[in-house]
Order: C-alpha cells, then structure tokens, then sequence
C-alpha cells in the first residue's frame, strides 16, 4: 500500500458489525472509482456514529486532502495520531495538508516527527527540505535534498528539487546520479519523466553543455505536453474580439481615473517568468501594501456575472456603468478579505492582462504594472520552467509559446492604444535589476 493512501476497511479496529463495514467498503469503492465527494460523505457518515474510529479519520483526511481541502483534512490527521503516534503515513499527510496552506514551520514539525518513526523516509526528507526552503533556510534545504538523493538514487524528485536551488559544477556526483536514470525513465509517470527532462537540463547547463541541456529540456517538455490537450482554435479568435469590444467608445465611458483613494487594487499583469513576482515583493515591502499573490478573484466576478464563459467579451457590451462600478465593489470585497487593513493589494496574476479593459471600467482607482521582458529571454525562462498547476500547457512546446507571446505583445499594444497612459505603466524586468530603486521609485509613483 502507498504511504499516503486510505486503509483497508477490512483492518479498521471496531469495524465489527456488517453494516459498519458495508459503509467502509462503499467509502472505499469511492475512493476506488474517483468518486471522492460521495466517499467524504460516506466517512462523515460513519464518523458521526463512531467517532472512536482513528483510521477512518485518517482516510478522510487523504481524501480531502485528494480534494485540495487542506484546512479540513489536518484535525482528522491529528485525529488518527492521537491514537496511533507512530503511523508514518498519517505524520506525512498531516505535514502535507500544513504545507499546502502555507503553515510551514508546523509542516516542518510533522515531517521531523514522519522522520523520528522513520528515519530513512525520503518523502519525508523532501517534504522538510520544501518546507526549510520556504522559510530561506536554503543551505538545510539543499542538504535534506541531497540526503534524499542518496538514500533513494532514483528518487527523480530529489534531483529535481536540487535543480531549483543550486548551481552544478561539472564534477558533481548528482549529476552521473541523474543521467543514470535515462534508461528507467520511459516506466516512470509523466510528470517524473518531466522533473528528470528539467533536473538534467538545468545541470546540463549549468556545466555549459548548451546541446545536451536543450536535448533534455526538450525531453521534459514533451512529457509535460504529453499530460495536456492543447486548444489553440479561439486565441487569435478572443484576441481579436477583445480588442474590437474594448475599443475607445467602450473605454471612454469609464470613470475619471482616480487620484486618491482609500482602497488602490494593484494588477501586476503580462508573461510568467517576467519578473511579476519581483515586482510584487518591492511592493509589498510598503506600509499599507499587501501582496496577495496570483488570486483569482477578477475573472469569478466577471463569469459569474456573465455565466457561460463563451458569452465574453461580447457581454461587457451590456454592462452599464453602474455595474462596471458593482463588478469593481465586489472584486474588492473579494481581494480585501485577504488583508483587510491594507490600503493597496497586489494581484500578480499575469493573464490579468487580457482584461485591462475590464479593470479600467470597474475599478477607476486601480492601477496597472505590465511587467515586460526582453521576448527571447521570457520564453526561454518558460520553455525551462516546470510550473505547478495546469493552467500553463502552451510554455511547454515552442511553438505554441511563441504563438502566445505574440497574441500577448498584440493585447498589450492594444491596451497601451486605449487606455489612459497614468493608468498602466511598463516596467522591464532587465531595468528593475539593473535600477532596482530608480525603477521601484515609478512604480511607487
């Protein structure tokens, strides 16, 4: 059985009577089938009767942590280790919903306790080396990776996670390690054969063995692919729409842009890899500023509103100024929960950058910082990135990238056309490295 996976109903201590057991078997065929929802129900169920049950508790904590509900899965982890202290498996499912919050420093101490059961557990070890990282102990991070490493040589995760916080010398024993690994990669799931494309890249390049780092960026890239269904039929059709919707006529009617106000959102918009998470942490650094990351919160008002996602951009033609005005009201509550006393909330979102059209004309006092990159260096940073989440498949095929960037530089020109100038300002990534204060010093003005 997987470290991380529900138990066998049939070894659950007190699960005696027949219909007990019929309902753990049931919660577990739904587990079986994907029916994760419907088994949540079927655990609850069972616990709200017999809430004694440990490793029921443990099973609806990996269930809901399966269903990205790491708030709610952690007390049932807590629950199971009550009970049973020593239960590896329960340790690393409590430090991993801790760390899928952010809660770090309590993540760690659940991997160190995963570590004391078994102190050879390389998931653990890695686990701690993440959570180390996040915290800037860079340094303990690398050591736990290279620990992994060694314990497990085939651990394509270790090596992957070594590539993303050190630079390689030709010599280095972590390298022959890797390569080792290219006759078992084909067996290998793939988003491993992916991190073992962009490990030996990464150490590749780092050695100048330019021809060898391409050859295994590009490995890696076509297994990422390879996990996508990439629809590129409508980009240039929704570029083109959006411009003729948010034409000059559509803009004009927006609001006065304003000076002052008690509330600024600020959208940092354009490219991945283009310098917005920087551009966040200069401005997070001032009283006031809040950096909420990438939230979401601007296109769930826009579809809620409009319902079907197809129905956009041509129903902005609908919208009055008045519920311009509404839509902006309700982004803010929305991006205000996340830091009520802030005065400016930054969302870095960079595909905010299709709907600056929209931000002018829900939001008169916000204000737009357009990352901007030099075009060959931003996509090359993405085609040699392995992004999390799901939501980035055209970075990892050259030329579906270029194909973006230039439906992206098209948008931009165009909002640069339509908008008011003091309302989106440029801000290159090679300036803000080479100037940082001259050029924090126009973003803050």
């Amino acid at each position: 059985m997987h470290e991380t996976q529900p138990s066998d109903p049939t070894t659950l201590r007190g699960a005696v009577d027949t219909g007990l057991r019929a309902r753990l078997e049931l919660a577990a065929g739904l587990v079986q089938s994907g029916k994760l929802t419907q088994a949540v129900d079927v655990y609850r169920g069972v616990l709200a009767v017999h809430p004694e049950l440990a490793r029921v508790h443990a099973n609806l904590g990996f269930v809901l942590s399966a269903l990205d509900r790491h708030a709610e899965a952690a007390p049932h982890f807590r629950r199971m280790l009550d009970d049973h202290p020593d239960e590896l498996p329960a340790w690393l499912g409590l430090a991993r919903a801790l760390q899928k919050q952010a809660r770090f420093g309590e993540a760690e101490a659940a991997f160190r306790c995963a570590l004391a059961v078994k102190p050879e557990c390389v998931p653990a070890m890695l686990g701690l080396g993440v959570c180390v990282r996040s915290q800037s102990r860079l340094d303990e991070a690398r050591d736990w990776f290279e620990r992994a490493a060694r314990t497990d040589p085939v651990c394509v995760d270790a090596y992957y996670l070594l590539s993303t916080l050190q630079h390689f010398r030709h010599d280095d024993p972590m390298i022959a390690q890797c390569q080792a690994l290219r006759s078992r990669i084909a067996e290998l799931p793939a988003l491993q054969q992916a991190r073992h494309g962009f490990a030996l890249g990464k150490m590749y390049a780092d050695t100048g063995r330019f021809d060898d780092a391409f050859a295994a960026y590009a490995d890696g890239n076509r297994a990422r692919a390879s996990q996508f269904l990439l629809d590129e039929s409508d980009e240039d059709g929704l570029l083109r729409r959006t411009c003729a919707v948010f034409d000059q006529e559509l803009l004009s009617r927006a609001q006065p842009l304003a000076a002052t106000a008690d509330r600024v959102p600020v959208f940092v918009v354009g490219m991945p890899r283009s310098g917005t998470s920087l551009i966040e942490q200069i401005l997070a650094t001032l009283p006031g500023v809040h950096g909420a990351g990438e939230i979401p919160g601007l296109w769930e008002v826009l579809s809620e509103r409009i319902g079907a996602p197809e129905r956009w951009p041509e129903a902005a033609h609908g919208f009055s100024s008045a519920a311009w005005l509404e839509l902006g009201d309700a982004y803010m509550q929305r991006a205000w929960r996340h830091a009520p006393e802030a005065t400016h909330i930054v969302n870095k979102l960079p595909l905010n950058y299709r709907h600056a059209g929209a931000i002018r004309l829900m939001l008169p006092q916000a204000r737009i910082i357009h990352a901007q990159r030099d075009p060959m260096d931003v996509c090359w940073s993405c085609y040699t990135h392995l992004f999390d989440g799901d939501n980035l498949a055209y970075t990892y095929d050259l030329c579906s990238l270029g194909r973006y960037y230039a439906r992206y530089a098209t948008q931009m020109r165009h909002w640069h056309a339509a908008l008011p100038p003091e309302s989106l300002l440029d801000v290159r990534y090679e300036d803000l490295v080479l100037d940082t204060e001259g050029t924090a010093r126009r973003m803050l003005a």
